[in-house]
């Protein structure tokens, strides 16, 4: 893969020039349709996945119920714990939302890339960290915020994570449906649209063609207990 490609990537942003020129040797450009699968939940995992154009969805189902993991963009890795696992199975779903364009490297060339470039290792590490750290604060919101305050900080986590500043405003740089947000926090679309309809009429938040702007970040914050 084109090592011009890899810098306008963001996971390769700490990486030395013969660290991201090794990596290019390795990785495979794929292409995906909107709507098709990556893998899916009980397949094998023997690769790690960055996302180059498009928008990937990880979901899960419990009970048949989808709950949706993170929704990644433009440099944003995934498929990386079944590497590190070996023999384990995918434990979530890769979906495209928007047509996607990936480069994907296999498990024995990512293990080849570890033990010779050190800079790849901790870029690794800090991600699963990140990640950590987000899972734990999604089992805090489940057992101690109500739906509402839930809504309310599953916006300010999109902020975090796809926030375009717009003057004094903060645009989420997704298209995002009422049922896409709910299946993110766990409730039902009415539930999602009731709240979001509260918040527009509070000034707090605009929607234009299914982008979300937080007009008042402060405002958005107080509504969340602790935050």
């Amino acid at each position: 893969m084109d090592v011009k490609v890899l810098k306008s990537l963001s996971f390769f942003d700490d990486f030395t020039l013969p660290d991201m020129e090794r990596a290019s040797r390795f990785l495979m450009e794929k292409k995906y349709d909107r709507n098709s699968f990556i893998f899916m939940e009980g397949d094998s995992g023997h690769e790690l996945f960055i996302v180059v154009s498009g928008t990937v969805e990880i979901n899960r189902f419990e009970y048949g119920k989808k709950f949706v993991i993170s929704t990644l963009q433009k440099g944003d890795i995934f498929g990386e714990m079944s590497l590190f696992d070996e023999g384990e199975f995918r434990s979530a779903n890769a979906k495209v939302v928007d047509k996607a364009v990936l480069a994907s490297i296999e498990r024995r060339h990512l293990q080849s890339l570890l033990e010779t470039s050190p800079g790849v290792t901790n870029k690794l590490l800090t991600i699963l960290i990140h990640r950590l750290r987000k899972a734990n604060d999604r089992i805090h919101d489940v057992a101690f915020l109500n739906v509402r305050e839930r809504i309310y900080k599953q916006l300010l986590r999109l902020v975090e994570e796809h926030g375009v500043k717009l003057n004094h405003m903060i645009m989420i740089n997704l298209r995002l449906t009422h049922q896409q947000i709910a299946d993110m926090v766990g409730c039902t679309r009415e539930m999602v649209s009731k709240v979001l309809s509260e918040l527009q009429v509070d000034h707090i938040i605009g929607i234009n063609k299914k982008r979300i702007t937080v007009k008042n970040k402060l405002l958005l914050s107080d509504k969340v207990s602790g935050y």
